[in-house]
């Protein structure tokens, strides 16, 4: 049987996305074990999980500690396959993989959005765009996932001699789930929403980069044009008590609903008018993707990972990062144009198959076979 070991910066990102991944591999035979820093909740599937202190922070003194209890565990066990994910896991994992690579293991790198990128920050390029040159010579195949970062494996780092696109990670079609009538009336009434108020959602967890402050300051200005105007925050994060403080010296919390992780999204989306993202990086954001299954239209920052996604003015709306000016405006339209969002809404929903986990886990499994080969 042939053996993968999943690395990851959290054991979090691994049940939030990777879960059709592993059933995928078992049921075809592989064994699948994880290695990843412990939160102490058990991972459904895999072999072993194994417990190594990756810190997102780079240059965190527990990462050269990760690195080499990792080396350690590859010296005992024979895998066929490291398939790599997040910046850091993928970091230690190729640092890590140097003796098991020349035993004949291949390391396979999926990049979930290269942290440099068109507008990212100079210090980005330096740190990320450096690190990852120097680890290219140390991977044998790179997944990329959307088409900016397609682009750029291919001009920066030739080294890598198997570079594939895929349409994403795959979304759950489980993970969306359904809602029913009766359900989302009582999630309404949870967060004391009527039936006339216009509901905006994002789902993400909060971090600088992700951007929520960005959407209270904005719907504090929406209010003034659409006083029903409510925005749902789903997720946790370092961010997430400086988000709550905004709201309230801005006198939104009223508007702002902050309803932290939910395992079951499904309900929270079919309650929602429009999905929003002000989000300043992503790779193929699944948010957006689970939204657009539903027939949700998207109003979404104009960057990468969005664009691969939205077509502007068809099947949702793109506007300039960081512009609250033409984030209100969009809204506003769709607001005032019920028959546009539901129009924006079946587009988005049309061609969403080909992000599928059930699409997407096959093509992945695949690589895997050729990389071997």
């Amino acid at each position: 049987m042939k053996k993968i070991l999943i690395v990851t910066s959290s054991y979090q990102f691994v049940r939030s996305f990777l879960i059709p991944h592993i059933e995928y591999l078992v049921r075809n035979g592989w064994i699948v074990d994880v290695a990843s820093d412990n939160d102490g909740k058990p991972i459904p599937h895999v072999r072993k999980q194994i417990d190594i202190p990756v810190k997102r922070t780079p240059f965190h003194r527990s990462n050269i500690v990760a690195i080499k209890q990792l080396a350690q565990h590859l010296d005992k066990e024979q895998y066929d396959i490291i398939n790599c994910h997040t910046p850091i896991g993928a970091m230690i994992a190729r640092l890590a993989s140097c003796k098991a690579r020349r035993r004949g293991a291949k390391v396979v790198y999926m990049a979930h959005g290269f942290h440099f990128y068109k507008g990212a920050p100079w210090i980005n390029w330096m740190l990320y765009y450096t690190a990852e040159k120097c680890l290219a010579h140390k991977t044998d195949a790179i997944v990329t996932i959307n088409e900016e970062d397609r682009l750029n494996a291919s001009r920066y780092f030739p080294e890598i001699p198997r570079q594939y696109y895929l349409t994403g990670i795959g979304y759950d079609e489980n993970h969306v789930g359904v809602c029913n009538i009766d359900e989302q009336n009582k999630l309404r009434a949870q967060y004391n929403l009527r039936d006339d108020d216009f509901v905006c959602i994002y789902m993400a967890r909060y971090a600088r980069h992700k951007k929520q402050a960005f959407l209270i300051k904005a719907i504090s200005e929406l209010k003034k044009h659409i006083p029903n105007c409510k925005l749902i925050l789903l997720g946790e994060g370092d961010e997430m008590d400086t988000c709550r403080r905004l709201a309230q010296e801005l006198n939104v919390t009223e508007a702002v609903i902050f309803a932290g992780y939910q395992p079951h999204i499904s309900g929270f989306m079919r309650i929602a008018d429009v999905g929003v993202s002000a989000s300043a990086m992503e790779g193929l954001p699944i948010n957006i993707v689970e939204e657009m299954s539903i027939a949700l239209p998207i109003v979404a920052s104009d960057i990468r990972g969005h664009r691969d996604l939205i077509e502007d003015g068809k099947n949702g709306m793109l506007y300039a990062l960081d512009d609250t000016a033409d984030f209100v405006e969009k809204l506003i339209y769709l607001y005032e144009h019920p028959e546009e969002r539901k129009n924006m809404g079946e587009m988005a929903q049309k061609n969403i198959a080909k992000y599928s986990a059930e699409n997407i886990v096959p093509q992945l499994a695949d690589i895997f076979e050729s990389v071997l080969l």
